[in-house]
C-alpha cells in the first residue's frame, strides 16, 4: 500500500497506536481497555484514518477484527514509526517509553513461558508482553500480520511440504532452534510408566489426547504422533485441560518431551521408538531485523531446549 505525503500529514501518532492496539489484541474493545480510551473514540479514530487513507485496514466480523492486506502493510510501517518516535523520546528525555510491546506466538510449549519469565527479568521496562498459544495456522497468521514478532512451531517430514508453502505465501522465513525426538507423556502411575521406551504397539489399548487444529489441515497437527487408526481420541485446545486428563486417566499425549518440571504436574515422558526427526523452528517475517528483546528471548529458548531434551 502506497501512502502519499498528503496522507502522512493528516494521520497522527495516536491513530497509529489505535491501529496497532487492535492488531495486537484482535478486538476494538480490548484495544480500548489497553490504551485507557473509550471504544467509541478508538473506533472513530480508526474510521477517520481509513477515510483519509482511502482504504480499509480491518475486516470487522463477529469472529473478530482481522487486518486486510492494506492493514498488514500499514501495521508494518506504523510499528517502525512508533518505535522510532519512542526511541527518540527516550533518548532526549531519559523517561520510560510510552509503551513497549513484545509478543511471541507458538504451539503449546512449557519452555515459551519459561523463556518469557527470563525476558521479564531482563527487560522490566516493557509494559506489554504477550504469549499467544494456538494452532499452527493461527501462529503463522499471527506472525504474518505483525501481532507477534516471532513464532515457534515444529517441522518434520510429514508437515514440511505444507509448511514451506505457507511460509512462502505469508512472506515468512524460519531457522532451526533444535531437534527433538517424539515423546509420549502420561501420568506417573500409568500402566506403561515402567517402560523406558514406548512403542506404537504399547499405546494401542489407551486413548490419545490431542490438541485441536483446523480440520482442513490435518497434516499441520501440533502433535508429532498421528492419531490412532482405532481407539478413542480426546481433543482439546487447552494445555491445562490436556494435562489434567492425562494426569487423571490412562490417556496419553505426544509432544517434544520438553516439559517444565513434569513430576510437579504428576507426569512423566518417555521417548517413542523409531519416531521421525522433528525440528523446533523459529518463524519471522522476511527481511525483518529482530529486536533486542526477541534476540534475548531466542537465546533463552535455545538454552532451555539444550538443557531439557534429556529423558
Amino acid at each position: 500500500m502506497a501512502i502519499n505525503r498528503n496522507q502522512v500529514n493528516v494521520m497522527n501518532i495516536q491513530q497509529m497506536r489505535y491501529v496497532l492496539a487492535v492488531a495486537d489484541n484482535g478486538s476494538f474493545h480490548e484495544a480500548a481497555k489497553k490504551l485507557y480510551v473509550s471504544q467509541p473514540s478508538l473506533s472513530h479514530g480508526i474510521k477517520e484514518l481509513e477515510h483519509e487513507l482511502g482504504t480499509q485496514l480491518f475486516e470487522r466480523t463477529r469472529q473478530g477484527n482481522f487486518l486486510t492486506n492494506s492493514g498488514v502493510a500499514f501495521v508494518r510501517q506504523a510499528r517502525k514509526i512508533i518505535g522510532d518516535v519512542e526511541n527518540l523520546h527516550r533518548y532526549f528525555t531519559n523517561e520510560p517509553l510510552h509503551t513497549r510491546y513484545f509478543s511471541i506466538a507458538g504451539q503449546h510449549y512449557d519452555f515459551i513461558a519459561s523463556a518469557l519469565c527470563r525476558v521479564m527479568q531482563k527487560y522490566p521496562d516493557y509494559q506489554y508482553l504477550r504469549a499467544f498459544e494456538s494452532t499452527t495456522m493461527k501462529v503463522i497468521r499471527d506472525v504474518a500480520e505483525f501481532r507477534s514478532e516471532i513464532g515457534i512451531i515444529f517441522i518434520n517430514e510429514v508437515n514440511q511440504s505444507r509448511l514451506l508453502s505457507l511460509f512462502d505465501q505469508n512472506n515468512l522465513i524460519y531457522e532451526e532452534l533444535g531437534n527433538f525426538q517424539t515423546h509420549i507423556f502420561m501420568r506417573t502411575n500409568h500402566p506403561l510408566a515402567s517402560k523406558t521406551v514406548i512403542t506404537l504397539a504399547d499405546l494401542a489399548p489407551y486413548p490419545q489426547v490431542r490438541f485441536t487444529q483446523e480440520a482442513t489441515y490435518s497434516e499441520l497437527a501440533e502433535d508429532p504422533l498421528a492419531p490412532p487408526s482405532n481407539g478413542p481420541v480426546i481433543a482439546t485446545s487447552d494445555r491445562a485441560t490436556l494435562s489434567k486428563i492425562v494426569n487423571q486417566t490412562d490417556a496419553y499425549g505426544s509432544g517434544s518431551g520438553i516439559l517444565e518440571k513434569p513430576e510437579q504436574q504428576g507426569l512423566i515422558a518417555r521417548p517413542l521408538k523409531d519416531s521421525p526427526k522433528n525440528s523446533m523452528i523459529l518463524l519471522k517475517r522476511t527481511n525483518h531485523s529482530l529486536s533486542e528483546i526477541a534476540q534475548y528471548f531466542i537465546k533463552e529458548v535455545k538454552s532451555h531446549l539444550h538443557q531439557q531434551v534429556t529423558f
